[in-house]
């Protein structure tokens, strides 16, 4: 039987009474909750006045949040970068007992829509919400409640449960909040002026900020726009061809061709050939024309690695591209124009002395090494940029892991500290090995990030040698000059190119140690 009309309003002011009386009695509470939270925040002020640093201050909130919160694995983060692109560097801030949390660990997604929203963010069980469903960190980790508060807009303080679903109470919520914004004055008393960044980034494809990488950059800059051969000097590994890469690019030929080749590569006989191409009946098998690599460039820009590995006569038709823009097809009569720009790189220190150059090495002419020095270019060796390695190595392990397609895993500290003790003969390219192997063992053992014990063999031993990490590399060096020294017969060209370092390298180490 339907139910009166005359009481059906009246039980919907009755609802309506109740609902309103229940959020009335919730916002009481959480101005109780915020008022209680502020007296106990502005407590803590006298150790905000005692901090040092910015990590100083993240170390007050953090040690303060855990005694509130009763939560072990919470931290005060700090970044720069987006977000929400792969180009973010995540510094972790944890008490003396606590351990630093690989950047894996931390949900970004958490952290960025807290950051973007600028509230906190509070989550019972971050595994059941949708809103994580893409979320490595939390489908890997199995996270269960989460919090997250922004300090200011670069930091924020994180926390969470791993082991079950709950929530954080609504005093402890107020205070981390109340804790949180008292900290953001304390850490812009310790900012910098913004300074200009380094025009690194109009470098392509190039990672690095040391002192040595800022010349080179403005070396390129300068040398990118001009028509005149180009010469880069690095040792192995170094990034030659990435040099040349950013020479072409910022040059006024980028929409040309750039065409890039290994003179020690092409087999001796068909040097000529390959580089100026040949007419039909030019020799035996040459049933047809075929255009040389010149003609392919057009007015692009043609790369020459190791270009001291051409034979004597391909040196002196290249002489000629380079003196005059000309040349002639093998077995041609006809004059053929170069409007290109020729880049070339060596290993090997091409106006060495006869009495150092290795028999099989053929003896480049004064003349055309002359003519392609006119814009030398030094590319840095890894040990005088160390500086620049940890990011190197980020950048490294993440191309590796795309390429294996798994999360990228982070360098314990430790790690990096030891990467950045060795000497590195062989350079960016011997980094990138050594990197390599790390991770293979890293993802056999199923660890979160790499650490030292994951290098195995390669893994520099600095540790109990007297004299610390200046005498340990250099023992490093002493040894292996030595070595490279009795297998060449005191060659000291040869023995360079054996250790992947430079001439000039060898002879400043020859004269600070007599060994």
């Amino acid at each position: 039987m339907p139910e009166p009309l005359s009481w059906s309003p009246l039980r919907r002011v009755r609802a309506l009474d109740a609902e309103l009386g229940a959020e009335l009695g919730a916002t009481l509470d959480q101005l109780s909750a915020a008022a209680a939270a502020l007296i106990w925040a502005e407590a803590q002020i006298p150790a905000f006045l005692m901090a040092s640093g910015p990590t100083a201050v993240l170390s007050v909130v953090v040690e303060h949040a855990r005694a509130l919160a009763g939560v072990r694995e919470l931290w005060a983060l700090t970044w720069t970068g987006d977000l929400g692109s792969g180009a973010v560097s995540i510094s972790a801030f944890a008490g003396d007992e606590a351990s630093v949390p690989a950047p894996q660990e931390i949900s970004r997604t958490v952290v960025g829509e807290a950051i973007r929203s600028g509230r906190p963010l509070w989550v019972e069980n971050a595994a059941a919400d949708h809103r994580f469903d893409a979320a490595q960190s939390v489908r890997r980790g199995g996270l269960r409640a989460v919090g997250c508060v922004p300090i200011g807009t670069q930091g924020a303080l994180y926390l969470h449960e791993s082991e079950h679903a709950g929530h954080f109470p609504l005093e402890v919520q107020a205070g981390l909040t109340a804790l949180c914004q008292l900290a953001v004055p304390f850490l812009r008393r310790f900012e910098e002026p913004a300074r200009p960044r380094p025009q690194a980034a109009l470098i392509p494809g190039m990672i690095g900020e040391a002192p040595a990488m800022l010349e080179l950059y403005g070396t390129i800059r300068a040398f990118a726009p001009m028509p005149w051969p180009a010469l880069i000097l690095g040792e192995t590994g170094t990034g030659k061809e990435l040099v040349a890469r950013a020479l072409h690019q910022l040059s006024p030929r980028r929409d040309a061709p750039l065409v890039a080749v290994n003179c020690g590569a092409i087999p001796e006989d068909l040097a000529e050939s390959t580089l100026f191409g040949h007419e039909k009946g030019a020799f035996t098998g040459a049933d047809r024309r075929r255009e040389g690599l010149l003609e392919r460039v057009g007015r692009g820009t043609l790369f020459l690695d190791e270009v001291g590995e051409l034979s004597a006569r391909a040196q002196v038709k290249l002489l000629r591209v380079v003196q005059e823009g000309s040349y002639e097809r093998v077995g041609g009569t006809r004059e053929q124009r170069f409007e290109g720009r020729i880049v070339a790189a060596t290993l090997r220190a091409l106006d060495a002395p006869e009495s150092e150059r290795r028999r099989s090495e053929p003896m480049f002419r004064a003349d055309l090494y002359h003519r392609l020095a006119a814009c030398t270019i030094h590319v840095p060796p890894l040990r005088e940029r160390v500086s620049d390695l940890p990011e190197l190595a980020d950048h490294l392990l993440k191309r590796a892991a795309e390429v294996v397609g798994i999360p990228a895993l982070g360098l314990s500290a430790a790690a990096q500290h030891s990467l950045c003790s060795r000497p590195w003969p062989g350079n960016v390219r011997e980094l990138d090995n050594v990197l390599r192997a790390a991770l293979a063992r890293a993802l056999a053992a199923d660890a979160k990030h790499l650490g030292v014990e994951h290098f195995g063999d390669s893994a520099p031993q600095v540790e109990g040698i007297s004299g610390g990490l200046v005498a340990a590399t250099q023992a490093f060096q002493r040894e292996r000059v030595l070595q490279a020294l009795q297998l060449t017969e005191g060659n000291r060209t040869r023995a360079a190119e054996l250790l992947g370092v430079s001439r000039q390298w060898l002879h400043q180490l020859l004269g600070r140690d007599a060994l």
